[in-house]
């Protein structure tokens, strides 16, 4: 009779020998970068980890099916141990489709990739979409990890689109633009930053407004993005406990071109917390502003402000519908506040169904502040004179998006502001 007897994490043990099998395309020194750690091991548990990190490392650059790994005693060594990674290489080419929503929008995507084009993790994609407010979009994408690291990456891009804002304003815009971005995870989350040369061409609707017609025609951005999540909510389109933040700062006018000039920052962060059984409270905020950077161009370009109102923001209001207007097109702002609290609870006898009901309130309120206007003041201003809307409704969640049918009732708003009350439809991710 014979028992096992478990190896404490902190007894002595290294790697003495590592292989890699079933490979024909993945370059070796690719490999070799992401697992050579685990000869740093000096204790069991070190093995352990480096070992699961290694195995991590390479299915994060999405290139393997399968990995699977092996260990067993040196015969050399005794206080050392042979690893042996057996991988199973994913095919080069890609199709994929899916459905993407946004702000109230709905667009069928596809693309299609090449991946692992010289053995490092390098790619090559081509997408493509299409919907209710992005007529049309065309995308061409190269990358490669820096380092052989899958948390960082490098990539160009060039893209195409004609998008229909008459939900907000009533234009068109056709957008080419070509540029390069890193991307990087750490512990924090995960950041992008992206250099891009914008050429945007307006075309005012028959109802537009002077406002609109004013910014039509053709202009350029030379813009500088900087973005970064910390998303730790267990379901993204209807979480019930975790936190999210994202923050959005640009920086227009880069090299002295184009003739978009400002720095715009954005905030959005949600809590959600279960209170009792499956009841969940979820409060959110956002906030941005945008100040001009050229005192010879205080003009910010419709495309480029700030609208707040609708089912994904303040709801019980339109689209766009909380500020200044200029007949039928409303006028945006360079500050903006929305913020907005709900409880969302499942319905007796259809708990098991994807819908919830829930009961919320939202406030938000948008202006456009002059240069030397003192931040706090307007700040003051846009709390005292925000708009609200309270009311209940239905919630049908996916993976793939959330969809709310509410009753919604404003309970203040001014008269330039456009007001929803009744049933409100809204189609989305990350709702107030």
């Amino acid at each position: 009779m014979s028992s096992s007897v478990p190896i404490p994490p902190d007894a002595p043990l290294s790697v003495d020998a590592l292989r890699i099998l079933g490979t024909s395309i993945t370059r070796e020194s690719f490999l070799n970068t992401n697992v050579q750690d685990v000869f740093n091991a000096k204790t069991s548990g070190d093995v352990l980890s480096s070992v699961k990190e290694a195995a991590a490392k390479l299915q994060r650059h999405d290139i393997f099916e399968e990995i699977k790994v092996y260990m067993d005693s040196s015969r050399s060594n005794p206080d050392s141990v042979n690893v042996t990674f057996d991988l199973k290489e994913k095919g080069k080419g890609v199709y994929q489709t899916a459905l993407v929503t946004g702000e109230n929008e709905a667009n069928m995507t596809g693309a299609v990739s090449v991946r692992n084009i010289f053995g490092g993790a390098e790619t090559a994609t081509a997408r493509f979409g299409f919907g209710n407010r992005t007529k049309a979009a065309i995308e061409a994408v190269v990358g490669t990890p820096v380092q052989a690291s899958p948390d960082f990456k490098l990539e160009a891009f060039a893209k195409y689109s004609i998008r229909d804002f008459s939900m907000i304003n009533n234009y068109e815009e056709r957008a080419k633009l070509a540029g390069v971005r890193a991307k990087g995870v750490s512990s924090f989350g995960k950041h992008e930053l992206a250099y891009a040369m914008i050429h945007r061409d307006i075309t005012a609707q028959p109802k537009s407004s002077a406002t609109v017609r004013a910014n039509s025609g053709q202009n350029i951005k030379s813009s500088l993005v900087h973005t970064f999540v910390n998303d730790t909510r267990d379901n993204v389109t209807m979480p019930t406990k975790g936190k999210y933040l994202a923050v959005t700062q640009e920086f227009a006018g880069i090299g002295q071109r184009g003739d978009a000039n400002y720095f715009k920052n954005e905030l959005a962060a949600q809590v959600h917390q279960t209170l009792f059984g499956d009841v969940t409270l979820s409060t959110g905020i956002k906030f941005g502003l945008l100040v001009p950077t050229n005192d010879d161009n205080q003009h910010v370009n419709v495309s480029d402000r700030f609208y707040v109102g609708g089912p994904i923001s303040v709801r019980g209001f339109k689209m766009g519908g909380i500020g200044q207007r200029d007949g039928n097109d409303a006028v945006g702002g360079n500050i903006y506040f929305a913020a907005g609290a709900s409880l969302t609870a499942p319905i007796p006898g259809a708990a098991h169904l994807p819908v919830r009901a829930h009961a919320f309130f939202n406030a938000g309120n948008i202006a456009n502040r002059a240069k030397d206007t003192p931040l706090k003041g307007t700040l003051e201003e846009l709390i005292n004179e925000s708009r609200t809307a309270a009311g209940v409704g239905l919630i049908f969640h996916h993976e793939l998006a959330r969809v709310e049918a509410n009753f919604c009732i404003p309970l203040r708003f001014k008269g330039s502001d456009l007001p929803q009350h009744g049933i409100q439809l809204g189609l989305g991710i990350n709702f107030l």
